[in-house]
């Protein structure tokens, strides 16, 4: 069962009549009015910045509640869609992955933290929809919340097979071990939303998609040089702050990349509970392997 835990109503009824306030009232309604109300979204949002070295204040001041105003439509259109789009998928998720998934979905606002992240919240599983983030990014339409919604409904699916949601225990997490894990796991979701959606679209678009095809082998041996990097390792393969060969976003094409070779040798079953020894050793027969 797909349980909506919807807070987005109560940020918009604490922001539809405030959108003038300044920047730090409006911290302070976020704070007082809204996410107080939910203490565990509080502190993900909160410490989301405070554990990567960023004080969370200044995110808010610089680059979140400055834009609230221009971007309040959007997120009411995004919040709508995705409510459209959700109904109905928990069948289709069975259907297509024979998986019965017993997850939480957050609809939220918080800090631009993220579209779309896995994690747990009230016990479960879960996946928080950042509708402020997806307004941002302009996400916000039918057309770019389908590849979003169902890449992160992939990576439950992935985790329901696999029966774990990080690097398996017994592997010493550093920057390559991560670097390893993330590639696969994006490339998992990456490859098999299209399965859940029965059609290749993307929310980055076309162009993202053939800049990347194009740069493919400098990117596989920019993010091996990466691996090896054991102060910044692959994170600017990741998140549409950072970019590589002036792209956002490599990895998850990468991954996806390396997820069609993998399909031609394994089952989904097979590919998502792959030991962390055979993910490393397919991770870096791919990056090696160039097309020129």
């Amino acid at each position: 069962m797909i349980n909506i835990i919807d807070t987005f109503e109560d940020f918009k009824n604490c922001f539809a009549n405030n959108l003038n306030l300044s920047i730090e009232e409006k911290i302070k309604l976020w704070e007082e009015c809204y996410i107080s109300k939910y203490p565990e979204l509080e502190h993900k949002c909160k410490n989301d910045y405070e554990d990567n070295g960023y004080h969370w204040r200044d995110i808010a001041k610089g680059m979140v509640f400055n834009r609230t105003k221009d971007d309040f439509d959007k997120m009411i259109m995004a919040y709508e869609n995705i409510l459209e789009i959700m109904a109905g998928i928990n069948e289709k998720v069975e259907l297509v992955f024979s998986v019965d998934l017993d997850i939480n979905i957050v609809l939220y606002c918080g800090l631009l933290n993220s579209a779309g992240w896995v994690d747990e919240y009230g016990g479960k599983r879960a996946i928080l929809y950042g509708i402020d983030k997806i307004a941002e990014l302009n996400w916000h339409t039918i057309d770019k919340l389908k590849p979003l919604l169902s890449h992160e409904l992939c990576h439950i699916v992935h985790f329901e097979l696999r029966g774990e949601d990080t690097i398996p225990k017994d592997i010493e997490e550093n920057k390559y071990s991560k670097g390893i894990w993330r590639i696969y796991t994006e490339g998992f979701a990456q490859f098999f939303q299209k399965k859940l959606l029965n059609e290749e679209i993307d929310s980055r678009g076309i162009e993202w998609e053939n800049a990347c095809k194009l740069n493919e082998d400098r990117l596989k041996e920019l993010y091996l040089e990466a691996l090896k990097d054991k102060d910044k390792g692959t994170n600017d393969f990741f998140g549409d702050w950072f970019q590589v060969l002036g792209l956002s976003d490599t990895g998850y094409f990468l991954g996806k990349q390396m997820m069609k070779k993998l399909k031609n040798k394994y089952n989904i079953v097979d590919i998502a509970k792959l030991s962390f020894s055979n993910i490393e050793k397919e991770v870096i027969e791919y990056l090696e392997r160039f097309t020129l």
